[in-house]
């Protein structure tokens, strides 16, 4: 799936670890405090479908709010949680007997700051985020699925600088990060943690290349807040400075003065010195301007959790509001309905034409279903279901892709491209995480699920950025993009298929050969290179479509790291650059005789645009037309040349915020029409009449 954080380089050594655990040794050193036992407050496990209201009656000295949950501290040092546990990870189980002086939310998970020092934590323990580590401590700050502390020790000025960080991005559990300078109110978001200096100057460290302090910005500044992609922060005189993601104008704050901050996903909000909220940013990505519904009356402190707002009443009550699902209306040149009468289908990555009039949708989970977008449509069947074969859900990781043969009637065959344990992925005998592209015979409307034919494993470091759109094109050869399973160097690795985009012969497949290399693919006598390769240098093609009217052209969209994202033209042989460039930015040492060697996106923009290119289909009833959009700001944009320079142009037909969490990828119907698939959301229908 599109993915935003961007590529590690080579980290740093770790100058300690830590070892997991959620109870101090005999050995540790720990201050000598009253722990007095909190009254219990239990909470029960929820139904997921029946949240947990907000107590009614109930003082806080500290609220806390993660993705559907959100915890309260009372003065007795016993925590609180209510809202929702979707997933049933436990987030709103926290310690009943245990006394605390801090409290931080992660995105569905929580930890505790105990009275004796130590952290105790809850919920998804998914990438060992709810598995603290021993020692004592000072401050602690949960992201989205990693958490960082200050150790106690750093109150001596003589102790190096330093942040005890665990979680997702740091594979060997709690790891130590040195720093440049000492922190305090720390706070973490997606990857980063930040802090103030003690020149009250704003400092953050990317907990994904385990760097230093990666920026300072010149206070002083008085508090801080981490949001999705961007990060507010107070000034003395009380104006607020944010920056990071723009693109609904959360980082465009009011001229007010507020006495405390808070920043989320698409939005942030304040307290002014007047106890009030404002909040500016938009409920939904591209909506820019809106000013989210907040709560009246007085407050003193505020905590966001994405769209999962908190804040604290000046006698310790609890308020929690959702912002808002704005619908961005503006003048769109191209008709949007909602297709399959409107039900709403939870994480579809795939649709490609089913039978005459039908559609085959993919599901991220391991099921492929046939649904009919018609008033009289018979009921959905299940297709191909792969649940018990599928790694799914961590990451990126799922059933990404499906194609038909394109002699469907003579060879029924489906392709499926989905993640897996490979038996021998680290070896002979040895398993390991991967992706696998399988065949499958087609029989009265349903795949057979036991004659799957593997034809094709790769190994994967990780399970993000798999890639995963598997096309055939005129000439009867299955492409399939492979993402570069996060390690970048990958994708320039002729030894290598991730960061590619492979061409191959599966007419006449079976287990002894189940596939043939074209002898016209550029390295297909190359010695020292995959001879499946036909392009590469891709960081995550996780869309393509051949250009209609040059069915040797490939029309990529590749997700960008830190700057850009960008749709290429790739032909036989082409170097789409990564990484030696994201997008058009090239490194600025890069050889001037390599640059010539690669090719230049078509199209390329920036983070005022959105954060994660989603490609993209061919429409049929455009000469040399590619549409796409962007995950963020559900902008949908048009590919096409432009007049007679013939020159690439992106156009912006549609705006797709409220229909769904995030746009996930277009297919085609049986009868042309264009699908845009939302997360949550309904199945759109991108209508080919009214376009300009």
């Amino acid at each position: 799936m599109p993915a935003t954080p961007a590529q590690p380089s080579a980290a740093p050594p770790i100058t300690a670890q830590l070892q997991p655990s959620t109870a101090p040794t005999a050995a540790s050193t720990q201050p000598s405090i009253a722990i007095p036992t909190p009254t219990a407050q239990p909470t029960p496990t929820p139904d997921p479908a029946e949240p947990i209201p907000i107590p009614e009656d109930v003082a806080f000295t500290q609220i806390t709010a993660g993705k559907t949950h959100a915890c309260g501290l009372r003065e007795n040092g016993a925590i609180v949680c209510w809202g929702r546990d979707p997933e049933s990870l436990g987030s709103l189980d926290a310690p009943a007997d245990i006394a605390f002086t801090q409290i931080t939310a992660g995105l569905d998970f929580a930890c505790g700051l105990r009275q004796d020092a130590t952290i105790a934590c809850w919920g998804n323990n998914s990438h060992g985020q709810a598995s603290p580590p021993q020692g004592s401590f000072a401050e602690i700050a949960a992201g989205k699925r990693h958490v960082c502390a200050i150790p106690i020790s750093q109150r001596s000025q003589s102790a190096p600088p330093k942040l005890i960080c665990w979680g997702r991005l740091l594979q060997n559990g709690a790891e130590t990060l040195p720093m440049d300078a000492r922190l305090s109110d720390i706070q973490s978001g997606v990857s980063s943690t930040c802090g103030l200096t003690p020149q009250a100057d704003m400092a953050c460290v990317s907990i994904k290349i385990q760097t230093r302090l990666t920026e300072i910005t010149p206070g002083p500044f008085t508090q801080l807040s981490v949001g999705i992609g961007h990060i507010c922060a107070l000034r003395q005189d009380g104006s607020a400075h944010c920056q990071g993601n723009n693109y609904s104008r959360q980082s465009t704050p009011p001229p007010t003065k507020f006495a405390q901050i808070a920043a989320g996903w698409h939005h942030a909000c304040g307290i002014t010195r007047a106890s009030r909220i404002e909040c500016w940013g938009s409920g939904r990505a591209g909506a820019p301007g809106e000013r989210l519904a907040a709560p009246d009356g007085e407050f003193v402190a505020i905590s966001i959790g994405w769209r999962n707002s908190c804040a604290r009443r000046p006698n310790g009550r609890a308020a929690c509001w959702h912002t808002p699902d704005h619908l961005y209306v503006d003048d769109t040149p191209i008709g949007v309905a909602e297709a399959f009468g409107g039900a709403k289908f939870g994480y579809p990555v795939d649709i490609l034409p089913w039978q005459s009039d039908g559609s085959a949708i993919v599901y991220r989970k391991g099921i492929i279903t046939a649904h009919y977008d018609r008033p009289d449509a018979p009921s959905p069947h299940t297709i191909l279901d792969l649940v018990d074969a599928v790694v799914c859900c961590p990451d990126e990781s799922g059933m990404l892709s499906a194609a038909l043969d394109p002699q469907f009637d003579e060879f029924p065959f489906l392709y499926v491209w989905y993640s897996a344990v490979l038996d021998n992925a680290l070896g002979e005998g040895m398993p390991g995480f991967g992706a696998r592209l399988s065949r499958f015979r087609v029989n009265r409307g349903a795949a057979i699920k036991s004659s799957e034919l593997v034809i094709l494993e790769e190994h994967m470091s990780s399970l993000v950025h798999l890639g995963g759109a598997v096309r055939f094109g005129a000439d009867g050869m299955l492409y399939l993009g492979i993402g570069d399973g996060y390690s970048a160097h990958q994708a320039q690795a002729f030894d290598s298929l991730r960061g590619k985009i492979i061409r191959i012969d599966v007419r006449g497949a079976n287990a002894a050969q189940p596939y043939r290399i074209p002898p016209d693919n550029p390295f297909a006598d190359n010695l020292d290179a995959r001879p499946e390769i036909w392009a590469y240098g891709m960081r995550n093609p996780w869309r393509m479509d051949f250009v209609p009217k040059s069915p040797d052209s490939l029309l990529v969209a590749d997700v960008g790291a830190f700057l850009r994202e960008e749709v290429s033209i790739a032909t036989a042989g082409a170097n789409l650059g990564w990484p030696l460039c994201e997008a058009d930015i090239c490194e600025e040492s890069l050889d001037p005789a390599l640059a010539a060697t690669l090719t230049s996106p078509a199209v390329a923009y920036g983070r005022s645009l959105g954060c994660a290119i989603v490609g993209g289909v061919a429409v049929p009833w455009m000469s040399n037309g590619f549409i796409f959009g962007d995950v963020c700001s559900r902008r949908v944009w048009l590919l096409e040349r432009d007049g007679p320079s013939q020159d690439w142009r992106m156009r912006e037909i549609a705006n797709l915020s409220g229909q769904g969490r995030s746009i996930l990828s277009f297919g085609l119907g049986a009868d042309g029409s264009v699908y845009a698939l939302m997360r949550n959301g309904p199945i759109l229908r991108l209508y080919p009449d009214l376009i300009e």
